[in-house]
């Protein structure tokens, strides 16, 4: 399984690690990788090579999300189905963090070549679901895998921006160097912001971002509509069969907190109240100027069906 990836002028350098599709129950990539320690074995793919995969590699659907908004539900449910589920890859993190190291096109050709390596670990069906950030270049990926169907996970600014900065994750931390890089893609000239600005800003250009895709190929997942949406939206977008035995363990692993360390359980509850009651009145007004009319923009493009989604 590819743990790590690297540009570098001679080709894309993939580090993979001897851990079985089957292992892949933790919320997230590093979590099983730090659980399962293995040694790194090193592959270079040429730059002349890079891209030459075959299209039955790419993922059977992606899975976009603007952070703590129920990605990580929709990664764990379709767990429950025959595909593996890539959650958040370091491998992809890497190619994409910016400055990028080649041009767009040649991007493109590594992001190929490292889902065929995906695709080879896997043995059948994959999905990939992104960091959060990622969504800043959908459009990236979508052009790699144009023929992949996509979703968009999303939760209203509110409660997603109270989350971030109550607990802000390691892209969006002030003074950390891979934040100033990513935060300089959503605003360009760099101007000093509150930190409630920054999270609206963000939340925006996810936004932003996603209306720029295909609409016919993505389907929005609002927060509300989890989990059923899983197994009545996600899947068939995807192509993933489903029948009444799936949908049951679906709907058993729902009623579970999806981000529980493997081999412990914890009910979910919801926490949406809460945190819209969190909200400061700074948050909520740059939530109106920076974050809901891009949300606004992005619901009109996948009208009638994502009017829930505000």
């Amino acid at each position: 399984m590819p743990v790590r990836a690297a540009l570098q002028p001679d080709g894309l350098y993939l580090a993979g690690r001897e851990i079985p599709a089957a292992e892949l129950r933790d919320a997230f990539l590093q979590e099983t990788i730090a659980r399962l320690p293995a040694t790194d074995s090193i592959v270079r793919i040429g730059r002349e090579d890079v891209g030459k995969a075959a299209a039955d590699t790419a993922p059977a659907g992606i899975v976009f999300h603007v952070a703590r908004c129920g990605s990580t539900v929709i990664s764990q449910l379709l767990r429950e189905l025959d595909a593996v589920v890539y959650a958040e890859p370091q491998p992809v993190n890497e190619l994409l963090l910016p400055p990028h190291a080649w041009p767009r096109d040649e991007l493109v050709a590594a992001l190929r070549s490292l889902a065929a390596a995906f695709a080879r670990h896997a043995a059948g069906r994959y999905v990939l679901k992104l960091s959060s950030w990622n969504t800043l270049f959908c459009g990236l990926l979508t052009e790699a895998f144009p023929h992949s169907p996509w979703v968009l996970s999303l939760r209203d600014p509110v409660e997603v921006c109270v989350s971030l900065l109550a607990q802000p994750p390691g892209w969006l931390r002030a003074g950390e160097a891979p934040a100033q890089r990513l935060y300089a893609v959503v605003q360009p000239q760099g101007a000093p912001a509150s930190a409630e600005e920054r999270v609206a800003r963000v939340f925006g250009a996810f936004c932003e971002a996603a209306a720029q895709l295909e609409p016919s190929r993505g389907r929005l997942v609002p927060h509300p509509a989890l989990p059923a949406a899983v197994w009545d939206t996600v899947a068939p977008h995807f192509g993933l069969a489903m029948n009444e035995d799936a949908r049951r363990r679906m709907a058993r692993a729902a009623s579970n907190y999806s981000k529980s360390p493997v081999g412990r359980v914890s009910a979910y509850a919801d926490d949406s109240a809460r945190k819209r009651a969190a909200a400061s009145a700074e948050l909520r007004g740059a939530i109106d100027v920076f974050a809901r009319p891009a949300l606004q923009r992005l619901l009109a493009l996948h009208a009638p069906t994502a009017a829930t989604a505000q």
